[in-house]
C-alpha cells in the first residue's frame, strides 16, 4: 500500500509555507508511517558465533574475470544466468568483508550492489562518516530462555539513542532465489558463504530448518532484510543485528543507509539494563492475525510477546485501532489524489479539507496505539494538508509542532552513542 507520508512529500512542495518547511524523514514502514520506519523484513535469533577465514574460488566456477579492488575474488558464476558471486573480505576493514550476490544485463554488466560497493570503497570513502560504537557496547548477547540467543541492553539506553551499528555482510538481488535454479543458485551461496571471512558466524544463524545442504539459502531466507539499493531490491544480512529478537512492541527500530550499507539500530523508548532488547520483525500496521501468519510463516515460531498475550479486550482495541488506521489512510490516500487531480478549486478545497479532518483522527490513532517513536512526521503531515486545504496558520502550528517533536527525538540520536 501506498504511504501518505511519502506522498505529502509532493503535495508539501506546493502547499507548504515557506518558513515551516523543514528536512525530510528517512524512509520505511508499512502503513501511515511506512516511510518513517524500515522494519519489513528483520532477523530471527542467532544460534552461535565465530570465524572461518576465507577461501578461493573453486575450479569449477564460470569465473569472467580476475579480481580487481576492492573485490579480493574472481567472480564467481554458475550456470546460463548472469548472477555471481561478487566478494570483498575487507571492505570495512580486516575481516569485516561482503559478498554480493547480483546479475546485470550480462556477465560483464555491473549491477546496482555491485557498484555501490565500488563506490562505498573508492577515492571519496574517507570521506564518509562512520559511526562507531563505543567499547564495550551497550548491549551483549545472552541466552534467553525459550527463543535462544537473544541481545539485553548492559546499560540505559535512552530513547532515540542509537547503540548498534552493523554493516552488511551478505547482499543478494531479491530475484535470485526465482532467476537462478536450485543447484546453482545453492552452489553460489554455499560459496559466498565460504569465501567471507565471518563464515562461519554466518551459518550459525538461525533457520527454520536443519538441512545441511540447505543452510545457506535457509539463513540468507530466514535472517534477511529487504532494502533498497540504487532503486533495486535486494536482501540483505547484518550479522549483529540479526541477535535481536522480535517483539510486536518493539524497544528499538533500525535505519539502513545506503551510502555505506550500514544499518544503525535506534531504542525506540528508554531501554533499561538487563532489559532484552526487541525489534518487529513484521510491518506494525498489521492485526493480530496478520502478525500471527507472517512470523509463522516466515519465520516459523509462534509469538508470544505481552502485546500477543495480552487479554483478549485489550487485544481486541489495539486490532480495532491498527485496522482503523490503516482504513484512514486508505481514504486520505485517495481524496488526496482527488483533491490535488481536480481542476475545480472548490472541490480540491473540500476534498482537501476531509482528509485532514480524517489524517487528524489517524493521528490520534497513531498515537494512541504508540507504534511510532514519535509522532513529529505525522503532526508536519497533517500540517501540509492542512496548508493544502487553505488554513495556513493553522498549518504552521501543526507543522512547527512536528518539527519539533521529530527533531527532539532525533537530536539524542545524532549525539555520542549509547
Amino acid at each position: 500500500m501506498a504511504s501518505f507520508l511519502w506522498t505529502l512529500a509532493t503535495l508539501g512542495a506546493a502547499f507548504v509555507p515557506p518558513a515551516a518547511a523543514g528536512p525530510p524523514q528517512e524512509a520505511g514502514g508499512d502503513i501511515a508511517q511506512q516511510r518513517l520506519l524500515q522494519m519489513d523484513c528483520l532477523p530471527g535469533p542467532l544460534i552461535d558465533d565465530s570465524y572461518l577465514p576465507s577461501c578461493l574460488a573453486t575450479a569449477d566456477s564460470d569465473d569472467v574475470t580476475g579480481p580487481s579492488p576492492p573485490w579480493t575474488h574472481t567472480p564467481y558464476c554458475r550456470g546460463e544466468s548472469n548472477y555471481c558471486v561478487h566478494t570483498s573480505t575487507n571492505l570495512y576493514g580486516p575481516d569485516h568483508g561482503v559478498i554480493i550476490i547480483d546479475g546485470g544485463a550480462n556477465k560483464t554488466d555491473k549491477a546496482p550492489a555491485v557498484l555501490a560497493v565500488e563506490r562505498i570503497a573508492g577515492p571519496d570513502a574517507a570521506t564518509l562518516t562512520r559511526r562507531k560504537e563505543p567499547d564495550p557496547p551497550a548491549w551483549e548477547v545472552r541466552d534467553i530462555p525459550g527463543k535462544g540467543k537473544g541481545v539485553v541492553a548492559t546499560r540505559k539506553i535512552l530513547r532515540g539513542q542509537a547503540f548498534m551499528i552493523d554493516h552488511a555482510a551478505v547482499v543478494a538481488d531479491m530475484r535470485f532465489p526465482e532467476r537462478v535454479n536450485s543447484v546453482d543458485g545453492r552452489d553460489m551461496l554455499r560459496e559466498g558463504f565460504e569465501r567471507h571471512p565471518a563464515g562461519k558466524e554466518l551459518l550459525a544463524l538461525a533457520r527454520s530448518s536443519r538441512d545441511p545442504d540447505n543452510a545457506p539459502e535457509d539463513i540468507i531466507k530466514t535472517n534477511s532484510f529487504s532494502v533498497e539499493i540504487g532503486g533495486k531490491g535486494y536482501m540483505v544480512i547484518f550479522p549483529k543485528i540479526a541477535r535481536i529478537n522480535h517483539d510486536c512492541r518493539p524497544s528499538a527500530l533500525t535505519r539502513f543507509n545506503e551510502t555505506d550499507f550500514s544499518n544503525t539500530v535506534t531504542a525506540f523508548r528508554d531501554i533499561l539494563p538487563g532489559e532484552e532488547i526487541a525489534i518487529s520483525y513484521s510491518s506494525f500496521g498489521l492485526t493480530s492475525a496478520g502478525r500471527r501468519k507472517t512470523l509463522r510463516l516466515k519465520w516459523g515460531f509462534t509469538c508470544s510477546c505481552s502485546l500477543c498475550t495480552a487479554p483478549e479486550d485489550e487485544l481486541a482495541a489495539s486490532d480495532a485501532r491498527r485496522t482503523k488506521i490503516q482504513q484512514l489512510n486508505d481514504k486520505v490516500m485517495k481524496l488526496v489524489e482527488e483533491g490535488t487531480s481536480t481542476t475545480d478549486k472548490d472541490v480540491a478545497k473540500e476534498k482537501l479539507n476531509l482528509a485532514a479532518e480524517l489524517y487528524g483522527e489517524l493521528v490520534e490513532a497513531v498515537e494512541e496505539e504508540g507504534i511510532v517513536p514519535h509522532m513529529g512526521d505525522h503532526h508536519e503531515a497533517l500540517g501540509r494538508l492542512v496548508a493544502a486545504a487553505g488554513d495556513v496558520e493553522k498549518a504552521r502550528e501543526w507543522l512547527r509542532r512536528g518539527r519539533e517533536e521529530r527533531e527532539e527525538f532525533e537530536s539524542i540520536g545524532r549525539g555520542e552513542m549509547a
